[in-house]
């Protein structure tokens, strides 16, 4: 079914307004595509209104660039509404430029998507997250960069939790993860290290090679706790 005369003034006001299309045309009936405006634009189509491409034309031209904060409505989905979801998250129509922003910062800070989606205000969700990212090509672009960036970060944080934790106490659940993260923690899954523990050369080639920067006293006293802890766990009953 063709669009109707009124329809179509209509679509032409509100991209004049600075909807697109899509929004445009559920705004004037929740069940009418863009698409359907979009036929009648085409030159090949047997549809085609060459009074109504030219007017569509200068509205386009009179919109301008399109605000990337503007509501907007995909194909395929219908808004509400409400900008809300049931759990009180933002919907991905609704997601405005300072929320992506700084749900992004957050990623590239080593904080995980789903955690991140929910710290920023007002909150979303990471299937809100995962849906602006399937429709907007420069923001999943932009969320891939991010947590390319923020596994790094999270490595070197691993690295430093590795020096607090070697004074400190046992560090079983952080070797997990440095095994998971760290290229340079294979180390610790040699047979020697696994089955009879460390030596003392061995403490020292590793702590020297991977904590380099640490200053010589803090280097010095970590190899002595690391030792010490090594002795307790291959000592009398425990395999030595």
């Amino acid at each position: 079914m063709l669009p109707t005369p009124e329809e179509k003034e209509r679509l032409l006001q509100y991209i004049r307004d600075g909807d697109d299309r899509a929004t445009a045309a559920w705004r004037i009936n929740p069940n009418l595509t863009g698409t359907r405006f979009r036929r009648i634009c085409h030159p090949h189509s047997k549809n085609y209104d060459p009074v109504f491409a030219a007017a569509y034309d200068d509205a386009i031209e009179e919109r301008g660039p399109l605000d990337p904060d503007r509501p907007q409505v995909w194909s395929g989905a219908r808004d509400t509404s409400s900008p809300l979801t049931l759990g009180g998250f933002t919907k991905a129509l609704h997601l405005t430029h300072d929320q992506l922003e700084n749900f992004l910062e957050l990623v590239r800070n080593g904080t995980q998507a789903a955690t991140a989606a929910k710290s920023i205000e007002p909150p979303t969700s990471i299937t809100q997250i995962q849906r602006r990212a399937k429709h907007d090509p420069d923001f999943a672009d932009a969320f891939r960069e991010a947590q390319e960036e923020g596994h790094a970060a999270y490595k070197q944080e691993l690295r430093g939790e590795a020096a607090r934790q070697a004074f400190a106490g046992d560090y079983r659940a952080l070797k997990d993860q440095m095994l998971m993260h760290l290229e340079e923690a294979a180390a610790l899954m040699t047979s020697k290290h696994e089955v009879t523990g460390l030596d003392g050369g061995a403490i020292r080639m590793l702590a020297e090679r991977h904590f380099a920067d640490l200053p010589t006293e803090m280097l010095d006293e970590m190899i002595r706790t690391l030792e010490e802890k090594e002795q307790g766990q291959i000592g009398p009953g425990n395999g030595g």
